[in-house]
């Protein structure tokens, strides 16, 4: 793991109402796993998380990763450091360290 200290704080799923709440509300070392009624919610996410972060990643020191698992209709969201990301996109290493938050 890089140099940057993360805290793993439990999740399990939770129906999601307001994403851009959602979103707001995960901080570095954040895990959240949220579920959706159709397939379709969570293509929508994926453009709403990607405008989120690409307006609020830096200003917000957090930037939110996202796993989709389709077949239960659920997303966990993961937030690493603003700079963080920046290594990642420099450096293919870092590429999928925000994996290795998720307990599954």
């Amino acid at each position: 793991m890089s140099d940057f200290r993360l805290t793993f704080r439990m999740y399990k799923a939770q129906k999601i109402y307001n994403r851009e709440a959602w979103f707001r509300s995960i901080r570095p070392g954040d895990v959240s796993k949220g579920k959706f009624d159709q397939y379709k919610d969570l293509k929508t996410l994926s453009v709403q998380l990607a405008v989120y972060n690409a307006s609020n990643a830096e200003k917000q020191d957090v930037y939110v990763h996202a796993k989709y698992i389709s077949k239960e209709l659920s997303v966990i969201l993961v937030g690493v450091p603003f700079k963080q990301r920046q290594k990642e996109l420099k450096d293919p290493k870092y590429k999928n360290e925000w994996r290795d938050l998720i307990k599954e």
